[in-house]
């Protein structure tokens, strides 16, 4: 990113963040599918 630019990094948070074989708990889904969704609906309506 160039700098000053502004950015907001979200998801889960685990052992294997950014590493090969990154994954995440089938648990958290749900939530996080409602926390996208909601961000891209208010996004681009």
């Amino acid at each position: 990113a160039k700098l000053g630019c502004e950015l907001i990094e979200l998801g889960p948070i685990n052992r294997s963040i950014h590493k090969i074989d990154e994954e995440v708990k089938i648990a958290d889904l749900p939530r996080l599918k409602g926390l996208y969704q909601g961000l891209l609906e208010e996004l681009i309506g």
